[in-house]
């Protein structure tokens, strides 16, 4: 049971990344204000890092309670399907007004995922120790 929730929420939260990707956002985390200081600052490229690697702690968190996404070659399926979402998402933004696909975001997205595999690569070698 757990393990279908598991795979549900998955690709629930795969599916919410596809929408938001062709969504007008009218607002920016491109500014940080520290008193009456204001600079620039990418905190969108932050944030890309920050999402592509939690969807990769998932994918552990999931690993560690014995649980898989797909049958066979889970990671590498796992790592595939994540590397396209990364990559569909900022394409589709060629298509949708006021978006616009940023080399930058990818490279963020797929920084994320390269993080984030590290992580599972060290603690599932451990495990297997």
């Amino acid at each position: 049971m757990f393990s279908k929730l598991y795979k549900y929420i998955f690709w629930a939260g795969y599916t919410a990344v596809l929408i938001t990707s062709v969504l007008k956002i009218n607002w920016s985390l491109n500014k940080v204000h520290v008193n009456l200081i204001t600079f620039d600052l990418r905190l969108d490229h932050l944030l890309h890092l920050t999402a592509y690697f939690l969807i990769c702690m998932y994918y552990l968190a999931g690993r560690l309670k014995g649980f898989a996404l797909f049958e066979s070659n889970s990671l590498r399926k796992f790592i595939l399907v994540t590397v396209l979402l990364g990559t569909v998402t900022e394409f589709v933004q060629l298509w949708v007004p006021e978006r616009a696909f940023n080399v930058l975001d990818w490279v963020a997205n797929l920084s994320g995922i390269g993080l984030g595999l590290i992580v599972i690569i060290i603690l599932e070698s451990r495990r297997t120790r």
